[in-house]
């Protein structure tokens, strides 16, 4: 049996986020040079769209070809004023030492604010975690203020931070009313090292596969420069979660705002998208997601899709050299999941087809706009992410060199591709490496805002 390679890969921000899906969908409704380009299907009364594509449909003949397939699976709107799934939040809250005075106060008041953004039959529990863990509300309906106020209002700072231990109990909380119709979610709030406990990258990413194996994702959010990025980030990207950095606790609220907001926009979960490639094409890599390589199968999940925004990666595909000109499946994309608005489960499968041509200029005259800049953007995030790496070796000038090539390319896409969604991208990566520091207390605080910048909309989609 062929071993599973596991492709690491990056997502994009929010870039242009104002740049709804609607584009999209429409590259595969359309005439048929983009009918080609991108095809697409939504399921009767289904809560997604999927549609998959070539960012460069036509290949040319007789050579060899390196492709790249978006897969995308957009939420579409929920009707207004229509049912949606009920939430069932756990927050776990770090009182460690260095959580006291405003860092304690701005955690609470920002939970209890937060939760006016739930209804009154969502789930909601508290955790605090030092030396040791507390419930402060066991899971109950978000109905019964006077509970969760008052459990809340206990909260204060005393010992270290047994992080691990707090998002365990935070998983029993939330298991004891999880439900594939709902939307299980754990916020994690720390402002610290790991040291009680489990404390590596690798422990916590396991925790987190395990939490998105039961469909519990977990948003990280980290209080200040004293924390583990990497350990955060680890635990966020295994679990299908967000992760943040809040540079001041008094923004601590309006981001706890925003994250059980987002709860609320969930339309479908439990996402798995699989694709078999063909005879004549490989698959080499994932990108802007966690992916299984077994043989031809690729492999993906998506814990959770929001409405009015698209989720996507692409594969990187070689493929063989193809003679006889014309069109030819390269893959099958089969894509289920659980329609939360519907309460029942779907499934749409569509085909990946490419043309092949002996004119090379056809081949760039007939790519994707859309999916070209994409793939830029996902190897935007993946170059920082590698700039970050040459910057922890201590080879200060080459990641300022690949950082200034980021933004060049950025640039040239989005003038290429006229796609506005990369102006900003491009600004922030010439900026880095104008302004990376040599000093190791100032890299501290850069190296938090780059992992941020790529991981802190993470799988949220555009």
């Amino acid at each position: 049996m062929a071993r599973p390679r596991i492709a690491f890969a990056f997502t994009l921000r929010h870039a242009g986020r104002a740049v709804l899906c609607g584009a999209a969908v429409a590259v595969g409704c359309a005439a048929p040079l983009e009918a080609l380009a991108a095809t697409s299907a939504t399921s009767a009364a289904s809560s997604v769209h999927v549609e998959v594509g070539l960012a460069r449909p036509v290949l040319l003949a007789g050579q060899r070809n390196i492709a790249h397939v978006r897969v995308s699976v957009i939420g579409e709107p929920a009707p207004a004023g229509g049912p949606r799934p009920e939430a069932n939040v756990c927050i776990a809250i770090d009182r460690s030492g260095s959580m006291g005075g405003e860092k304690i106060a701005n955690a609470r008041r920002g939970a209890l604010s937060a939760l006016e953004r739930l209804r009154p039959t969502d789930i909601v529990s508290v955790v605090a975690y030092d030396d040791v863990v507390d419930v402060l509300v066991p899971a109950t309906r978000a109905s019964d203020r006077g509970a969760i106020d008052a459990g809340i209002a206990r909260l204060e700072a005393r010992g270290g931070t047994g992080l691990f231990a707090g998002v365990v109990k935070c998983a029993e909380e939330v298991r004891k009313l999880a439900s594939r119709n709902r939307v299980n979610r754990i916020v994690l709030l720390s402002d610290g090292m790991a040291n009680i406990g489990p404390s590596s990258p690798a422990e916590l990413g396991m925790l987190g596969s395990e939490l998105a194996g039961e469909g519990i994702s977990v948003a990280t959010v980290e209080l200040g420069d004293g924390y583990n990025e990497d350990l955060m980030v680890e635990l966020a990207l295994r679990s299908d979660g967000r992760h943040t950095f809040v540079e001041r606790a008094e923004d601590l609220a309006a981001f706890l705002d925003q994250e059980l907001g987002s709860v609320t926009a969930v339309v479908a979960r439990d996402v798995e998208v699989r694709i078999q490639c063909a005879g004549g094409a490989r698959p080499l890599r994932v990108l802007g997601r966690l992916a299984s390589i077994v043989g031809n199968t690729v492999t993906a999940t998506f814990g959770k899709i929001y409405g009015r925004r698209q989720h996507f990666f692409v594969l990187e595909i070689e493929v063989d050299s193809q003679t006889a000109r014309g069109q030819r499946s390269l893959a099958d994309v089969d894509v289920g999941y659980h329609d939360l608005l519907a309460d029942r489960d779907a499934r749409q499968r569509l085909p990946v087809l490419a043309s092949f041509t002996a004119r090379k200029q056809e081949v760039e005259a007939r790519a994707n706009p859309r999916i070209m800049s994409e793939l830029g953007l996902l190897n935007a995030d993946a170059a920082t992410e590698t700039a970050i790496k040459l910057r922890d070796q201590g080879d200060f000038a080459g990641a300022q060199r690949l950082l200034e090539k980021n933004a060049v390319e950025l640039e040239e896409t989005a003038r290429r591709y006229r796609d506005p969604r990369l102006v900003a991208p491009a600004h922030r990566a010439r900026e880095k490496s104008k302004t990376m520091s040599p000093a190791p207390a100032e890299w501290n605080i850069q190296r938090k805002i780059y992992k941020r910048d790529v991981n802190d909309a993470l799988l949220n989609g555009l």
